[in-house]
């Protein structure tokens, strides 16, 4: 079984599809999400009442969380012969996958961390691998259009899991000898966020690696100029590898 809940929704089995338009409207889509993400737990109903509806309850909640309950737990029985279920217990809910389920937001989480223990074993080329599925994962999004505590806390994650898979990226693209892929990769990186300074050394070194050390100067003057419009300066580690990388 494989399930998606970064970008559209679906969940796949060996016999069945099924897709975002398949749940239970908006709030079925929250529901199974929500179920997804904590899925190693049980659930109370009231969680479930807070993720869904926040402070707005309905007058008819208990029976409009039941019939989500009831419609998700149908579109599992659809997917097909892997056990797969939405249990309930007193007052609670557990959403239980096969062992060998595949799930796309824990595998980006899995992958990030791999990045750094293979970094550590000197396996560049496996750092990098890791750091591409968890930025493609993490790059989909979560729930667009939704709004709530929990879904902003969850996009704050993917987000942070994607900047840093694009870092790991650029950092194995010079080590791999690939510096205009690294130079590819720091360009995104700013133009994803001005201020974040680890796209401005990863861009000066790639230019340095492939020989364009003319414009290392100038990217620290763009570094200088974004970040003092916040009035921020640039931290030492920018500072030292600008040194570095024009004393050479």
């Amino acid at each position: 079984m494989r399930v998606y809940i970064c970008g559209p929704l679906r969940v796949e089995s060996e016999t069945a599809t099924v897709t975002e338009e398949a749940f239970p409207g908006r709030l079925g889509r929250r529901l199974w999400a929500y179920l997804v993400l904590n899925r190693r737990r049980l659930v109370s109903r009231s969680e479930l009442a807070d993720a869904l509806w926040a402070d707005e309850w309905p007058e008819a909640g208990d029976a409009s969380l039941n019939a989500l309950v009831s419609r998700v737990r149908a579109l599992l029985h659809r997917v097909g012969t892997e056990p797969a279920e939405l249990r309930g217990s007193t007052g609670a809910y557990a959403l239980v996958l096969p062992g060998s389920a595949f799930v796309d937001r824990e595998r980006a989480w899995t992958a990030i961390n791999h990045v750094r223990a293979s970094r550590e074993h000197g396996d560049i080329r496996a750092a990098w691998a890791e750091a591409v599925i968890a930025n493609e994962i993490a790059a989909r999004g979560f729930l667009p259009g939704e709004e709530g505590a929990w879904i902003t806390a969850e996009r704050g994650t993917l987000e942070a899991i994607e900047v840093q898979a694009l870092e790991a990226i650029g950092d194995a693209e010079i080590e791999q000898s690939r510096p205009d892929e690294a130079e590819r990769v720091a360009r995104r990186l700013i133009a994803r966020d001005a201020l974040r300074e680890s796209g401005y050394r990863l861009l000066m070194r790639a230019l340095a690696t492939s020989g364009n050390r003319a414009q290392v100067a100038r990217v620290m003057d763009e570094c200088r100029t974004a970040l003092s419009a916040a009035s921020i300066a640039p931290s030492a580690e920018t500072e030292r590898v600008y040194r570095q990388l024009i004393s050479r």
